[in-house]
């Protein structure tokens, strides 16, 4: 599991539209945001290739109180996750414009 964070925030890291909320969490759990673009758009944008994740503020308003983020994209990865996953949720980041584009 922890091999598995590091290797996909490395790469999450590489795109500069990504913001990781909880870089030195130690759960395979990763919340991020997307730069202009709602997170449950996000969330619906990569529903649509099967991959599953959560978006708003995930009952932790508390957090979002000492964050002062409204809401994230909370991708959990465990061991049973594989790096061809993970390549996957990557390169359907990256390209923001295609967020956009499907959303419309």
């Amino acid at each position: 599991e922890h091999k598995l964070r590091s290797y996909i925030l490395n790469k999450l890291e590489e795109i500069p539209h990504i913001s990781i909320i909880n870089e030195e969490s130690d759960s395979g759990i990763i919340s991020f945001n997307i730069d202009d673009i709602f997170a449950q758009d996000v969330a619906v944008y990569l529903n649509k290739y099967h991959i599953c994740v959560r978006s708003g503020n995930h009952c932790a308003k508390i957090l979002k109180n000492e964050t002062g983020v409204k809401n994230t994209i909370r991708l959990s990865i465990y061991f049973y996750n594989t790096y061809e996953e993970l390549d996957q949720v990557v390169s359907l980041l990256k390209d923001k414009q295609k967020i956009i584009d499907e959303m419309l």
